[in-house]
């Protein structure tokens, strides 16, 4: 079943640019990812094959790349995710 999120990170639009750059291809197991300017931050949305392969990615590629863009992780806890199973899932791109 996919799983999913909703997440704020306290980045501007230009540090999330700058990060997304670092990941030029689609991760395995990514069904969506959406991005939009939020408060002070972005909101992310996204959607995935399962938790772990969220995880897997989560490691082995977003933390990495937050290094080379010269992003550190926040301190202490990491912002929470509203995270769901996703029911049903539509579109071109489901």
């Amino acid at each position: 079943m996919a799983w999913g999120f909703i997440g704020e990170l306290p980045i501007s639009r230009d540090q999330y640019d700058r990060l997304n750059s670092e990941i030029p291809e689609d991760p395995e197991g990514m069904i969506l990812h959406t991005a939009s300017v939020h408060g002070g931050g972005m909101r992310i949305i996204d959607v995935w094959e399962s938790e772990d392969a969220y995880r897997r990615f989560e490691r082995d590629t977003l933390t990495p790349a937050m290094g080379r863009a010269g992003l550190e992780a926040p301190e202490g806890e990491p912002p929470p995710l509203d995270a769901f199973e996703v029911h049903n899932l539509r579109g071109p791109a489901a």
